[in-house]
């Protein structure tokens, strides 16, 4: 099978490429923007580039991402023009908005694959405490609207959940599959440095967001500190915001002298928390992954009070580490995650209910440490990109035959 990945950066097909290419599962290509093909070309194989157009100072605010995706869209169409000169694919899986199909529906005799994570932020969701502004909600639609369209021109959508999958209408489930994406993730010594003597309870999101658990694990923590002490609670993330709307919050809230400058820094301020070498709280920011992989090594328990979200990573790092994690049993969580057999869950906002399994963790952490080892075994199980990379080959044989019955 020759298949053709199309993404502007590396994004999610990365590891199901290197594997396919490694293991001679299949022929793999991978179409990226110029400026990550020269960046990788000479560690990763079969990439091939597109240029990205120059932005337009002039667009139409509400259109401004839409017009960006439909000229790359046209230079990703030239880009597999050129492709197919020197070879034949026989499936393309592009992700819905950084390989943005939209110019390839009906130019070529390919079945075409759409990976969407989510197919709007509205339907994605997000904190009613920092709701959705105007301005988004209009320019959201659009985005809606492009992720509806590929599913109907696609051969097949794929999910990375079957909770992400619930978000679109159900007319169009026949054509949408959940079908979450491979890991190679590998134990690496804890390098984080830790204090003696004290429990470390973690936690780890790309943004610092109520959305993603940033609120309510500082909640959490303040309930858990009035019990036990001897515990230091650090998270780790970047307090740019990306997927939900704290930041509109804060500029309506306050005026530009006075406002916080980011929504992590408004949440410890308001709840009078202080960070240092002999605070409670440390704040760890997006550094290397290396860095990243040996704070969550050097974790105790890491607590993953999920709001919203289709499928993040950061759990399976967790998961893949040995970690025992209590989790949110919202979202796509409890596809995960099974109650003491890999994890606990308990509901988001029962603050006492994740006081007590915290507290429980840290009295006695050995009676809990199946937990972490279900969780490497159940992981390696069903998400490493050995076993996940099948699942997927039989997902692209199924459009290319979808493909075939269409005519």
């Amino acid at each position: 099978m020759r298949i053709l990945f199309i993404h502007e950066g590396l994004g999610q097909f990365q590891t199901l490429h290197e594997h396919l290419n490694a293991e001679s599962l299949a022929h793999s290509w991978f179409l990226c923007s110029t400026s990550v093909y020269n960046a990788n070309k000479d560690r990763i194989a079969n990439l091939v580039p597109f240029q990205v157009p120059a932005e337009n100072a002039n667009t139409y605010f509400y259109t401004k991402n839409l017009e960006a995706r439909i000229q790359r869209s046209f230079l990703i169409k030239k880009s597999i023009s050129e492709l197919l000169a020197r070879t034949g694919i026989d499936v393309i899986v592009a992700h819905g908005s950084g390989g943005f199909p939209l110019q390839l529906f009906g130019e070529f005799d390919i079945p075409i694959i759409t990976y969407i994570e989510f197919p709007s932020f509205t339907r994605h969701g997000y904190d009613a405490k920092y709701p959705q502004p105007d301005y988004a909600s209009y320019r959201d639609k659009v985005f809606e609207m492009t992720s509806y369209h590929q599913v109907l021109k696609s051969e097949l959508v794929i999910v990375p959940s079957v909770y992400a999958k619930g978000m679109f209408p159900a007319c169009l489930y026949d054509k949408v599959i959940a079908q979450m994406e491979g890991f190679d993730i590998t134990r690496r010594p804890a390098t984080f440095a830790r204090k003696d003597d004290v429990f470390h309870v973690g936690f780890a999101a790309r943004d610092l967001s109520s959305a993603k658990g940033f609120e309510q694990f500082i909640l959490i923590a303040k309930e858990i500190l009035k019990k036990r002490q001897n515990v230091r609670f650090v998270f780790c993330g970047a307090p740019k915001v990306l997927y939900s709307y704290e930041d509109a919050f804060l500029q309506n809230r306050f005026e530009k002298e006075n406002r916080p400058e980011s929504f992590m820094k408004y949440v410890l301020e308001r709840e009078g928390i202080t960070l240092g070498e002999d605070s409670a709280f440390q704040h760890v920011d997006f550094a290397s992954y290396d860095e990243f992989a040996g704070y969550v090594e050097a974790m105790d328990l890491f607590l993953y009070p999920l709001q919203f979200g289709s499928a993040n990573w950061g759990l399976f790092e967790l998961l893949f580490r040995a970690k025992v994690v209590i989790g949110s049993d919202r979202c796509f969580i409890p596809e995960v995650i099974r109650h003491r057999y890999n994890g606990l869950l308990c509901k988001y906002d029962d603050i006492q209910t994740w006081v007590q399994y915290a507290t429980e963790v840290i009295d006695a952490p050995a009676d809990f440490r199946h937990l972490g080892e279900n969780a490497l075994h159940d992981a390696h199980e069903r998400f490493h990109i050995r076993n996940v990379a099948a699942s997927y080959l039989r997902i692209f044989d199924m459009a290319i035959g979808r493909r075939k019955l269409i005519g």
